[in-house]
């Protein structure tokens, strides 16, 4: 568990191994190269916002949407930004290798139709003026992480739309979001480019001066702490 804002510092510099964007049908934790670039404004400043393929996040920290930008981005498509978390209440906690968890996959936020030539430059902001575009659709607002036990990883993708699309409304539960039959549907095929990021739990946030703690996991925790192997493709 940790204990201190020392070793959480330590932590937020961790990283997942990077490889390129799975299949349609396997969607899984993966960061492309060159990765999406996904920035959060961090509450209170502490560290660098900036997602570098597995990286640490207070949950606490990451309250409102992130900017999204990537510089390959054809300036005549139109793209959908998609954020899952795919441990959806495990029964574990990165950096172990655990099942997923009865509510993964767990929607977090998706906007289509978002142009191509935003994307390349200044990027997406949902919270910005680009949100207010008549092109673009936010189909499922940003939703925070929020951590059942004390950590999940979340995966942010882009997708090339092949025409400007009109998203259906999507139930209001965001547990066990059908990935698969969403991208069939809409054929949004692979994404064109990913990231990744960890986000944790405490109790008190550890820049505050405050004594914290995560979640009591001692019944479930690997007893071999930090020695577990975690690929970005495990679900």
């Amino acid at each position: 568990m940790i204990k201190s804002a020392h070793l959480l510092a330590a932590l937020i510099g961790a990283t997942l191994a990077a490889t390129h964007p799975a299949s349609a049908k396997e969607l899984t934790y993966d960061c492309s190269v060159p990765p999406l670039e996904v920035t959060f404004a961090v509450a209170g400043g502490h560290y660098n916002g900036a997602v570098t393929c597995g990286n640490l996040f207070l949950q606490s920290d990451i309250p409102v949407a992130p900017l999204v930008r990537w510089k390959q981005a054809d300036a005549r498509k139109l793209y959908t930004l998609m954020m899952l978390d795919f441990d959806g209440n495990a029964n574990g906690s990165w950096p172990d290798p655990v099942a997923s968890g009865q509510n993964a996959p767990v929607r977090h936020w998706i906007v289509g139709n978002i142009p191509g030539d935003l994307l390349r430059g200044s990027g997406y902001l949902e919270s910005g003026t680009s949100a207010n575009s008549k092109t673009i659709s936010v189909v499922q607002p940003y939703r925070y992480p929020h951590i059942p036990v004390v950590s999940d990883r979340y995966a942010v993708y882009v997708f090339q739309q092949q025409e400007k699309t009109d998203f259906a409304a999507l139930p209001d539960a965001i547990t066990n979001f059908d990935a698969a039959a969403f991208l069939e549907k809409y054929r949004l095929g692979v994404p064109k480019a990913a990231n990744v990021f960890v986000a944790i739990f405490t109790s008190e946030s550890p820049f505050s001066g405050r004594a914290f703690h995560g979640n009591d996991v001692s019944g479930t925790w690997h007893q071999g702490y930090g020695q577990g192997k975690l690929t970005p493709g495990q679900k």
